[in-house]
């Protein structure tokens, strides 16, 4: 395969000109042009020409996880863009239309604005840290992608009209607050994704915390789509700053840090061609982890095949199957929500038929306002037949909080957390007496 090296951006302006789309109806693509109004568009070459099927693009999972469609909004906020749009408005009042209906898509599901801690009562707008042991880094240079990904549940990210947006760059705040909070032992950069930046910025950022010297800091994460989007970022043969992004992965391995590179991967046809598993090859040469995670989204992966093949995959290239989740309420989230019954049945007709390698990930979990809520099976009340979802926190606001199991009732139609009633434990405990 002879594959593209010039990375050519496409979106919402410049969409038409992709050869293969010259062939599709013109209200699709109409359709594309008025969706992309609200939610954040972006593709590539690399995307366009070696992993989506345009024969097949309607049920294509690429073209789904790339190209906006009408059923992404509800009919109304669709009709509402598109009259607003054939009106001819100004810049202004258009754009007025647009923001409004981007406030209506939950822009910051599970209380994100709570997560911005403080240093010395200034809060750090590209820092959360909601988890003890944890931060994450939005730095300023990587609130991008290569490509944008439909249900991207930080969407916000990507807006530039509203003051949604998580980033910094003055990492030495950041250092200074993890100095001062001993538990933080992990540092996670994401996004968009950090790997849109150079080797060089990224380097920069590195050195700081390199010279901060943080004792109790041992692990550095950066969270990334790169690896489906633009593997070339890994590739020497292919790309310049390759070999110096490699090298940067080996330095911080070498000055004793854990590094983690976190894949998201939501389809087996991104790890097909020889590019993505070259480039994941590479990654773990310099001595990094790769750890995969992927929410269950309808119209894309929800087949429990799917799964299969894909933690198979990911595990014989030497990734780690990390997280399966329940795709979060935000943005477009009706087009590709599924109940949690019906995620916990995908998971379990999963995990029964893979082999002992592919056990190590977590799922189903839910990413809520309190923390990462694990869907641990369906049980059945022997007395009264009452089924219960088994739950607990994998990861709470409050660590003495975690690994605690909690009954919900069940609830075949709820697709998220807060639409579940918490059981009355003294009245299970009750009916058991009986």
């Amino acid at each position: 395969m002879s594959l593209t090296m010039k990375f050519i951006t496409y979106n919402a302006k410049n969409f038409r000109q992709i050869e293969y789309l010259k062939k599709l109806p013109e209200q699709v693509k109409h359709e594309i042009e008025i969706v992309s109004k609200v939610l954040p568009f972006k593709t590539n070459n690399y995307v366009v020409d070696y992993l989506i099927d345009w024969e097949n693009y309607e049920t294509d999972p690429v073209f789904i996880l790339n190209f906006p469609n009408r059923k992404m909004l509800h009919e109304k906020q669709y009709l509402e863009v598109e009259n607003a749009w054939q009106k001819g408005l100004s810049e202004q009042e258009f754009q007025n239309v647009v923001n409004k209906i981007r406030l209506q898509l939950n822009p910051h599901p599970a209380n994100q604005l709570t997560n911005v801690p403080r240093l010395d009562n200034q809060p750090l707008p590209g820092v959360q840290h909601k988890y003890r042991d944890i931060v994450l880094f939005f730095p300023s240079q990587g609130q991008t992608c290569h490509a944008h990904c439909t249900f991207c549940f930080r969407w916000p990210q990507f807006v530039k009209d509203l003051d949604l947006q998580f980033s910094m760059r003055e990492i030495d705040m950041l250092t200074e607050y993890i100095k001062r909070n001993e538990h933080v032992h992990e540092i996670l950069f994401t996004g968009g994704d950090p790997m849109v930046m150079s080797p060089l910025t990224i380097a920069k950022y590195i050195d700081q915390i390199f010279e901060a010297d943080i004792p109790h800091l041992d692990t550095i994460r950066f969270g990334s789509k790169s690896l489906t989007y633009w593997p070339f970022t890994f590739m020497p043969d292919h790309s310049d700053e390759a070999d110096d992004m490699l090298k940067l992965f080996r330095r911080i391995v070498d000055k004793g840090y854990h590094l983690s590179f976190m894949a998201h991967f939501n389809h087996p046809v991104e790890m097909e061609n020889s590019a993505v598993q070259e480039a994941i090859y590479n990654i773990r040469q310099t001595g990094a982890e790769v750890r995969t995670q992927a929410p269950v989204l309808k119209n894309i992966n929800d087949d429990p095949q799917i799964w299969r093949e894909m933690w198979t995959k990911q595990v014989n290239l030497g990734m780690v199957p990390y997280y399966m989740f329940i795709e979060r309420e935000t943005g477009p989230y009706a087009y590709f929500e599924k109940p949690i019954a019906e995620v916990y049945d995908i998971y379990r007709n999963t995990i029964k038929y893979t082999g002992s390698l592919a056990k190590t990930v977590t799922a189903p979990v839910m990413s809520a306002s309190m923390g990462k809520v694990h869907v641990m099976g369906v049980i059945e009340n022997p007395l009264d037949h009452q089924k219960y979802f088994m739950m607990q926190y994998v990861r709470h606001r409050n660590v003495e909080e975690t690994y605690k199991p909690f009954l919900a009732h069940y609830d075949e139609k709820a697709t998220w957390f807060d639409q579940l009633v918490r059981a009355d434990a003294d009245m299970i405990l009750s009916l058991e007496k009986e």
